[in-house]
């Protein structure tokens, strides 16, 4: 489905729907691959070069079948022979104010808690700490267990496609976040 510039669907297929020139965000409606019965590790990073997954720590067994899928949905889709993933247990709002990442892609996934908030920019209009009643109207929000690939600020913009901002919504210790969010990998500084 169509919605401006976002894009959604039941099957992973649709978040290739980022490549097109006016789409800036896709969303993947999956089931949520978490359960309550399941270990999340507080925090883990993983890198993969193309070939293998590196990981800083042991990661359950769902956790790391379920990021080596995103991984390769996400270089398939990017382009990228690797990519590198965090996740981690939120129990603040980490990023509260509405933006648009500084990469040219980015993969982020809730699996248990509120998922990522998100409006168009002419929505949002200069209220981006969302203060306004008739801007918080407006948010939406990504289901957890759905897969958002977003376009951030290095990906360029079409004149048609509108502008799409996210944030991070509230999280505390009673009510936690557990996140993962996908990129290309670490260019080496030449």
């Amino acid at each position: 489905m169509f919605t401006g510039s976002v894009v959604t669907g039941e099957s992973p297929i649709v978040l290739s729907a980022v490549c097109e020139p006016r789409v800036r965000m896709a969303i993947w409606n999956r089931p949520n691959p978490w359960s309550v019965a399941a270990v999340f590790p507080p925090s883990l990073g993983f890198t993969c070069g193309g070939h293998w997954i590196d990981v800083d720590e042991p990661a359950p067994f769902w956790l790391m079948e379920d990021i080596q899928r995103l991984g390769e949905i996400f270089s398939m889709v990017s382009g990228e022979s690797g990519w590198r993933a965090r996740t981690e247990t939120v129990t603040d709002r980490a990023c509260p104010r509405l933006h648009e990442d500084a990469t040219p892609l980015r993969m982020i996934t809730t699996y248990l808690g509120a998922g990522t908030e998100w409006l168009f920019a002419s929505e949002a209009g200069d209220d981006l700490d969302v203060r306004k009643t008739s801007t918080r109207t407006r948010l939406r929000t990504v289901a957890p267990g759905a897969v958002a690939m977003i376009k951030g600020s290095e990906a360029g913009r079409s004149e048609d496609g509108a502008l799409v901002l996210h944030r991070s919504p509230a999280a505390s210790r009673a009510r936690p976040r557990h996140v993962c969010v996908m990129d290309r990998p670490a260019r080496a500084e030449t």
